[in-house]
């Protein structure tokens, strides 16, 4: 009894002393039968060919709208793509929205029987990012995130103390430079989480996502090949939502996805400049979108969600991972 009751002891001493266990994934609060609901799938699933693809729209704007911009490009490079309509033009909290992507990543890599990558513009970068952070067993159902001009670190280019006065939606206050939600994910160890490859394409001459020069751009990760338009493209001028559409931008994804990692810029095509934007987008028609695409979204984002006077709480299983 003496030798076993021993041989416990040291058996709770390993095991005290061993590294803490992989965090399980947090439970999905939003029914069921709203995140499959969400779900927008265009192309086969089922056995696809190529890789599917998750196209995760930004701020003000619906799944179905950016699928509709990028069609064309996406029509090129003959992927399935899949979108998810999330709550009020995706202005919701973000912990919210990212509940949508969780059950669609699951659904796609099920349904297809295969990993998926994912393509994120603004807030659409930073949401894959949280996923596969608190939700660990995402990581190895997505081989690839790019994102596009994403809120990795917080623009400072937002106005909290009108916020604060007059109401603004809670991901507006969750994607402003020092937020809480964004102090949380930043102070995991990891930018990049897992095994997933991760590529980031910012443009200098973004007017919403701030800063995106000098030593700390906002769009940029740790751990991630980090592109900038202006440097294979010098002098281009690309807006915010110019950067998803951008010929450098989906250069850059084709070329993820092609080769095992990250992007290469050494890989891009040497045309690459040649055309400012996707293979399969009509220039003419892609700059009348985006002429027109900011005084929309500006609009839905003052009149038609809900605004909040505070930013929403962290939630707990973030508060834990950060602490």
């Amino acid at each position: 009894m003496h030798l076993r009751s021993s041989a416990i002891a040291v058996a709770i001493c390993a095991l005290a002393g061993a590294a803490p266990a992989a965090a399980a994934d947090p439970p999905l609060t939003v029914p069921k039968a709203k995140l499959d609901a969400a779900l927008h799938c265009h192309g086969k699933l089922h056995e696809a060919k190529r890789q599917p693809i998750m196209l995760v729209t930004g701020t003000g704007a619906t799944g179905d709208e950016a699928y509709a911009i990028g069609k064309g490009a996406f029509d090129a490079y003959r992927h399935p793509v899949c979108t998810v309509e999330f709550p009020a033009f995706t202005s919701v909290d973000i912990q919210v929205s990212v509940q949508y992507l969780v059950n669609g990543i699951r659904a796609m890599e099920r349904r297809s029987g295969q990993p998926i990558a994912i393509f994120g513009i603004s807030q659409g970068g930073l949401l894959p990012r949280w996923a596969l952070t608190y939700w660990p067993s995402l990581r190895e159902k997505v081989t690839d995130v790019l994102a596009a001009a994403g809120t990795q670190h917080g623009s400072t280019t937002g106005d909290l103390a009108a916020c604060a006065t007059n109401g603004c939606p809670p991901a507006i206050w969750q994607q402003a430079a020092g937020s809480k939600l964004l102090a949380a994910i930043n102070a995991q160890p990891d930018e990049t989480p897992g095994p997933t490859a991760w590529t980031t394409v910012r443009s200098t001459a973004d007017e919403t996502v701030q800063p995106q020069t000098g030593p700390h751009p906002t769009s940029a990760l740790k751990g991630a090949t980090n592109v900038v338009i202006q440097s294979v493209c010098p002098g281009r001028m690309v807006s915010h939502i110019g950067t998803a559409l951008d010929s450098v931008t989906f250069a850059a994804f084709a070329d993820a996805l092609s080769h095992a990692g990250a992007a290469r810029l050494s890989r891009l095509p040497k045309d690459v400049c040649a055309h400012p934007y996707a293979p399969g987008l009509d220039e003419a028609a892609t700059n009348a979108i985006l002429g027109a695409t900011g005084g929309v979204l500006a609009d839905r984002l003052v009149n038609q969600v809900p605004r909040v006077t505070a930013e929403p709480a962290v939630r707990a299983y973030a508060r834990r991972q950060a602490a």
